[in-house]
């Protein structure tokens, strides 16, 4: 009598699904849901659980021979987003910040259609950029003061800066702020490490880089997370026992040096105007979807990405690094205009939300781009250097001397455009397209086309093949024209 039952059950559901679909076939996976039928006239839903401002991400193909297929995303009952295709088809992508915490259903509708669909998506927390102030960047600006403010001060000539005609020592303000007070201590040991070092090739870039991935002073040391890359380039050799002795003697005597200038007073005199930078950069900081959105385009993680405003680094200078071992991107930076230190109008030259978000978006996206080109083969980057003679003259101008820098940053501001535009900022991505057009950056139309069709038409997560098949067709694309 049992298997009667299940019987007729079993006939029952057939039966009514018959009128709903015919030739089905489909694939239900986590994260993947895909079908193609000959009729279909019904629903299919699947659901997420979302925290708030956790992100959805989802990239959907839909084909409509004929009649209509619907996808949407509902919440609590209310649909947030859809998309319709009648007669034709469509493939996309689409992202959502869960307003609240819940159930969000994906659902996929077709009236009386004919076709298929492919529906992918996934979900990740939301994370957000860092601001801090760090002590050993505040340090090592200092010495920066002291090395170079004399020729600072020197300069009476007045010149141009964002607009304004000034001398030197107005636009780099903190300068003859602190010169006199510490110039006593331009003699001390590390100033004498740091000026010999100088000579040997370091530059800004390599301090910074250094003294964002050791502990603060006056307790500075190599720690367990230090990029040992970083540490090797203290000895011209690379030997990591020679680099290990220096590093640990440069971060004694800066240890001194703080406590010799008391940078725990300097701090505390300076809270007002540290507190404003911080929050100058924190309230312009691109919030939401901007990171997650960046990681998907680029299919890498990076822990965590941290923006260090520093009062001592020299107005508009900046520096990104990324620690291989913790997977941390840092930018540190100096203010981006001139300075007004009026308590009535205190103003650290930092409160610029198109720059902070510009600053965000290609700085970090160094750490992402850079080791995609550095992937490629040395014969193609060779075999490629003539396209380097059209643009040489603009390259050079904003300090791009070779083929292979010119090509790191034309891939960064290629993400730029596309991550622009994919976190609904059309206007600014078209306006980044445009302006970098105009300095010299005439392969990133063609770059972001092709890196465009990757992301929307693949489902790869080699973002590294992607920019090896684009350099190869740009290759035969931009080929000189043969001379008869």
């Amino acid at each position: 009598m049992r298997f009667v039952v299940i019987s007729i059950l079993a006939g029952t559901l057939l039966a009514s699904c018959a009128p709903t679909a015919r030739n089905w076939k489909s694939n239900d996976l986590p994260g993947k849901f895909t079908a193609s039928f000959a009729y279909f006239n019904g629903k299919e839903r699947h659901t997420v659980d979302l925290v708030k401002d956790d992100i959805l991400f989802m990239k959907y193909s839909l084909t409509a021979t004929s009649g209509d297929i619907l996808l949407s995303v509902s919440h609590k009952g209310m649909t947030v987003w859809q998309k319709k295709v009648t007669g034709t088809s469509d493939t996309a992508e689409y992202h959502l910040i869960a307003s609240s915490s819940g159930q969000y259903t994906i659902t996929v509708s077709g009236k009386t259609a004919a076709g298929g669909f492919e529906i992918r998506y996934k979900t990740v927390p939301s994370k957000t950029v860092q601001v801090k102030t760090l002590r050993n960047i505040e340090l090592f600006g200092l010495m920066m003061v002291l090395d170079d403010g004399p020729d600072i001060l020197r300069k009476k000539d007045t010149m141009v800066f964002d607009g304004k005609r000034a001398v030197s020592a107005q636009w780099y303000a903190m300068v003859p702020r602190n010169y006199e007070k510490y110039k006593a201590f331009d003699t001390c040991r590390i100033m004498n490490i740091y000026r010999k070092m100088e000579t040997e090739g370091y530059f800004y870039d390599f301090f910074v880089g250094f003294l964002l991935q050791v502990d603060e002073v006056p307790f500075a040391r190599i720690n367990g997370t230090t990029d040992q890359r970083q540490i090797a380039r203290f000895s011209p050799g690379g030997d990591m026992a020679e680099a290990t002795q220096k590093a640990t003697a440069f971060l004694d005597a800066l240890n001194s040096f703080s406590r010799r200038i008391d940078l725990d007073a300097y701090l505390t005199k300076y809270k007002p105007y540290y507190d404003l930078s911080l929050a100058s950069v924190v309230k312009n900081v691109p919030h939401g979807d901007f990171l997650p959105v960046m990681e998907q385009y680029y299919r890498k993680q990076f822990s965590e990405y941290t923006l260090v405003p520093s009062l001592n680094l020299f107005t508009t200078m900046g520096f990104g690094t990324m620690n291989q071992s913790t997977r941390k991107i840092y930018n540190a930076f100096g203010s981006f205009t001139f300075q007004s230190f009026d308590s009535d109008h205190l103003d650290m030259g930092f409160d610029d939300p198109v720059k902070i978000r510009a600053l965000a978006a290609h700085e970090f996206g160094h750490s992402f781009a850079n080791p995609a080109i550095d992937s490629l083969p040395s014969s193609l980057i060779t075999e490629t250097a003539y396209l380097y003679e059209p643009i040489k003259e603009e390259m050079k101008k904003q300090a791009y001397t070779t083929w292979l820098m010119s090509l790191y940053e034309h891939l960064v501001r290629a993400g730029e455009v596309i991550v622009a535009d994919k976190i609904g900022d059309s206007t600014r991505a078209v306006g980044i397209l445009q302006d970098n057009l105009k300095n010299g950056f005439i392969y990133l139309p063609f770059m972001v086309q092709e890196l465009k069709n990757w992301d929307k038409n693949t489902s790869s997560d080699d973002f590294n093949n992607a920019v090896l098949q684009m350099m190869m067709k740009l290759k035969e694309v931009y080929k000189p024209a043969k001379v008869n």
